[in-house]
């Protein structure tokens, strides 16, 4: 392999890990791309999908050179992520040698997850706050932590198959669901839809699903509406495995869907419930994807700040969703990149804990659980406010980067006008300037 194949190899690979970490698409490739350009590469093209990337570019004699690289499914490692957008950091203003690159990308790839029981712990606090959130009493936050228990062993059994996560998530659901029924039916809880909406929650690819949204705003069409139709159907999986239960073991339930729903009061004690419990939610998935406990603190203060937002403008404009939910989308979206400013990190490893409360995976839940059972009235209610979430969330992570973009360009733009007037400008020899009209 030649020198400029090395790079192209490595920097593929550099894009793969980040992606599989959870990364953003735009972010990955623009990261390639400064990559490539600080080895003298041009006329640099990145197609990148959820399944391969391909890269090719121009060595500085002309000769083309091309990558293409498998991608895994993603399974969200903020803190390696953290580390590999470092190293991409230091290879660009660093110039460090591509064998260098090299070793520090393989030991980074080296580095083990957090400790499974951190997971399950940080799994366990934010579902037992999902469900809560959700209305469920404290006999239904216990079933849900037991499912909850159940689905992590399970996932981790099944990953190591590598298999489809359509069946594996209709046979998890169909079980959770068999053991919540199971606990309704002895009286030991009131109803089991609290439960099962908590679990679909562990189930469902809640970030994916934010941003396949955010793909198809930011011009990376394919690629959204691709992860866009597999959460889809893996939703669709989810509630059939429901259905299936229902239908087996849940004849003798008299309550109907919409009976079931939770509807939420607005009063300030339960708002102020809902802070404390996105606190707690947020800190947990925190932990799920592997922040380090002294990032966590802002992990549980962005899911605070995104919910005292929400709360407060839905309270002003109950009937403009998508405004409310952009607006606080916009502020989980700021409140990342100033702590990115400040700490020198990834904005991701902030937002991502800090929207769970703006994921509207109930809503996309209702809406499966509307086309299995054939009602097309709640289908189509529930699809569309899901949309409408996904769209608000999506367009407010767009303006906040604009903004920042914008903002980072006119400080730049600022810093080189002071240094324009802390250097004279060269005379002639009238005296004049030589960039002045009458001194040319």
């Amino acid at each position: 392999m030649t020198e400029y194949g090395r790079i192209l190899d490595v920097t593929a690979r550099l894009g793969k890990e980040m992606l599989q970490c959870g990364a953003n698409l735009e972010r990955v490739n623009l990261m390639m791309t400064r990559v490539l350009h600080s080895y003298r590469l041009h006329n640099i093209a990145i197609n990148t999908l959820s399944t391969n990337i391909t890269i090719s570019g121009t060595d500085p004699e002309g000769n083309p050179h091309i990558r293409q690289i498998r991608v895994e499914p993603p399974s969200i490692d903020l803190e390696k992520m953290k580390k590999l957008n470092a190293l991409c950091f230091d290879a660009v203003e660093q110039s460090l040698p591509i064998d260098e690159v090299a070793a520090r990308f393989k030991d980074i790839k080296a580095l083990s997850a957090s400790p499974w029981y951190i997971t399950l712990i940080g799994f366990v606090i934010a579902m037992a706050c999902l469900c809560r959130m959700f209305g469920g009493t404290w006999s239904e936050i216990l079933v849900a932590e037991i499912n909850t228990v159940f689905l992590f062993f399970a996932s981790r059994f099944l990953g190591k198959l590598k298999l489809n996560r359509i069946i594996p998530s209709f046979a998890m659901m169909f079980v959770v669901t068999s053991i919540a029924l199971f606990f309704t039916w002895i009286g030991f809880t009131p109803t089991f839809y609290n439960v099962i909406i908590t679990c679909a929650f562990f189930l469902i690819n809640g970030i994916g699903l934010v941003n396949s949204v955010r793909n198809i705003l930011c011009g990376n069409e394919m690629n959204g509406i691709i992860e866009f139709i597999k959460v889809a159907l893996e939703m669709v999986s989810i509630a059939a495995g429901l259905a299936a239960a229902f239908f087996l073991f849940g004849g003798w339930y008299s309550a109907s869907l919409e009976e079931s729903m939770y509807v939420a009061t607005n009063d300030f004690l339960h708002n102020s419930e809902l802070v404390v419990l996105s606190i707690l939610a947020s800190l947990g998935f925190g932990m799920v994807f592997g922040i380090r406990p002294k990032e966590l603190v802002f992990a549980g203060l962005g899911g605070a700040l995104v919910r005292i937002v929400y709360l407060a403008l839905m309270t002003a404009f109950p009937e403009y969703r998508i405004v409310y939910a952009s607006i606080a989308a916009f502020s989980a979206a700021l409140y990342a990149e100033i702590l990115a400013n400040i700490r020198k990190r990834p904005a991701t490893l902030f937002l991502y804990p800090s929207i769970v409360p703006l994921i509207p995976g109930d809503l996309f839940y209702y809406a499966a659980l509307g086309l299995v059972w054939s009602k097309p009235d709640f289908f189509a209610q529930n699809a569309l406010n899901c949309i409408l979430q996904l769209v608000s969330i999506s367009v407010g992570f767009v303006i906040c980067s604009t903004v920042v973009f914008l903002f980072r360009k006119m400080k730049v733009h600022r810093v080189l006008l002071v240094f324009e007037h802390m250097i004279p400008a060269k005379k002639n020899d009238s005296g004049k300037p030589e960039d002045h009209p009458e001194g040319k």
